[in-house]
């Protein structure tokens, strides 16, 4: 699992990039942080919480840490529809194989992202404007930058430092994360052209963060609503 680390005013983070087959023990690089974000892709958060303890290689040894440690776990992701999929698709067969083999690469290392490969494999999820990669890196972003990151400086009184974990493929959450401008870009398109208003997203979870908190014997997790999409 490949990994960069990065700032933005409101919050320091470490986002590593792996894949979603093979054990993840590469938990010492969330040292210190205060709170993990995690993908969870097609399922609910709720649903992905009680699974995951065990049974996704991706977050098994991630999640024990986090609960060791009472480092708090949020989600803040959003479903893809069967359409958006399919546009998904299309897109990474016309365009996107080199970073498809970059993705493939760095989700099965354990080296630091080379920033030449990141600026390629970034640019070029920004212009392929599809929902799985693209537009999922957007929503994510707004959510974290906007909304958790905020939450998290209230509670501690200082700048947080968040972990994020995230399949290879979405290397451009990174440039979201830090351009207000890009990833507002994307969200507009997705919001009012791509063959009808959010085509390609469950609209429920536009809106929705989950923070989850392990009490020493299950995670408690809490259901937030920041308007961000309306």
């Amino acid at each position: 699992m490949a990994y960069t680390t990065f700032s933005t005013d409101n919050a320091d983070y470490v986002l590593q990039l792996g894949n979603h087959i093979l054990e993840n023990r590469q938990v010492d690089i969330f040292e210190g942080i205060d709170a993990l974000v995690i993908e969870t892709g097609v399922s609910q958060f709720n649903e992905y919480m009680d699974s995951s303890w065990d049974e996704e290689p991706q977050y098994a040894y991630p999640l024990k840490f986090c609960a060791k440690n009472q480092i708090l776990v949020f989600g803040t992701d959003v479903r893809g529809t069967e359409l958006g999929d399919l546009r998904n698709y299309l897109s990474l067969f016309l365009t996107g194989v080199p970073r498809f083999i970059a993705g493939i690469y760095y989700g099965f290392s354990e080296k630091m992202i080379n920033e030449v490969i990141l600026h390629y494999c970034t640019t070029q999820e920004f212009l392929s404007q599809e929902p799985r990669i693209e537009g999922r890196n957007a929503v994510n972003a707004r959510k974290i930058e906007e909304f958790v990151a905020p939450l998290m400086a209230e509670r501690l009184g200082r700048k947080p430092y968040l972990g994020l974990i995230f399949g290879a493929g979405h290397m451009g959450l990174k440039p979201d994360l830090q351009s207000k401008r890009r990833r507002d870009f994307t969200i507009w398109n997705w919001r009012n052209f791509n063959f009808g208003k959010w085509a390609g997203f469950v609209e429920e979870d536009l809106n929705a963060v989950h923070e989850a908190n392990f009490d020493r014997e299950e995670w408690k997790i809490q259901r937030y609503t920041p308007p961000l999409f309306d």
